[in-house]
């Protein structure tokens, strides 16, 4: 199994709520990146050597370790969905139908982009031959924040044989699809998530005809509610593991 990961700056260290520093992202990441595992590591140039010299205390010869350096404009979701996603917040129409208008989801287009391109990097890797693998797991950069867990071991080791989600249920179920998206109700958690190599065009097909299709109706709402739409309509082929945020290490041991 190969971890994708990324590190992206866009300005959250100067938003008025739900502020975060890139300084505490890296003190998190510090997790991830210790994690002996095939990875790929997305990020930009100013955040290259702290995340190289982190990577390199737990893959010192950097063999099981892609760091790819671009920018926030040459991402794939900010090509196809950032003016999208900008305009139709920035619409009367939009902010008459929001109900949490401070969280992100609601009135950052670049928060959603990055969210959203998750399925990008993955996307990225497997094109580009990365390392070659039958799954490939997205994994925020910030996933894990308790620092007296022992992340330097062969970690995940559980075969997972589907494409898995985690989820806050044990089960899905939406009424209307709009009324979800707009809501702070989610099910599937959008920090970690496995996709098999042979189910990943299936899954990206449908993420993006569900988020055009949000989109043009005038909705939008995190990629947890992306997937969880995306989930609904394929479940058969995807497990879904119920836990609590951020107990992915347990689960998967």
């Amino acid at each position: 199994m190969v971890i994708v990961t990324a590190l992206f700056d866009i300005e959250r260290d100067k938003w008025d709520n739900f502020t975060m520093s890139y300084h505490t992202y890296l003190t998190w990441m510090k997790n991830t990146l210790s994690i002996d595992q095939n990875m790929v590591v997305y990020t930009e140039e100013k955040f290259f050597k702290e995340i190289f010299n982190m990577r390199k205390e737990v893959d010192p010869k950097m063999k099981k370790t892609k760091i790819i350096v671009t920018t926030v404009e040459k991402l794939t979701g900010y090509k196809l969905w950032y003016n999208r996603i900008e305009t139709l917040m920035n619409s009367d129409k939009f902010k008459r139908r929001v109900h949490f208008k401070d969280v992100p989801e609601m009135c950052k287009p670049l928060y959603n982009m990055i969210m959203f391109n998750k399925v990008y990097f993955i996307k990225d890797t497997i094109e580009n031959g990365l390392f070659p693998s039958d799954s490939y797991m997205w994994l925020d950069a910030a996933c894990f924040r308790d620092d007296q867990k022992d992340f330097n071991i062969k970690w995940p080791v559980k075969k997972l044989n589907k494409t898995t989600f985690f989820s806050h249920h044990e089960t899905i179920s939406i009424e209307d699809k709009f009324d979800h998206v707009m809501s702070q109700m989610r099910f599937i958690q959008g920090g970690c998530f496995v996709i098999r190599k042979k189910d990943f065009e299936e899954f990206r097909y449908f993420f993006e005809l569900t988020l055009d299709y949000l989109l043009k109706k005038g909705y939008i709402g995190s990629d947890e509610k992306i997937l969880d739409l995306v989930y609904l309509n394929n479940s058969s082929t995807y497990d879904l593991i119920k836990c609590n945020w951020r107990e992915y290490f347990e689960k998967l041991l």
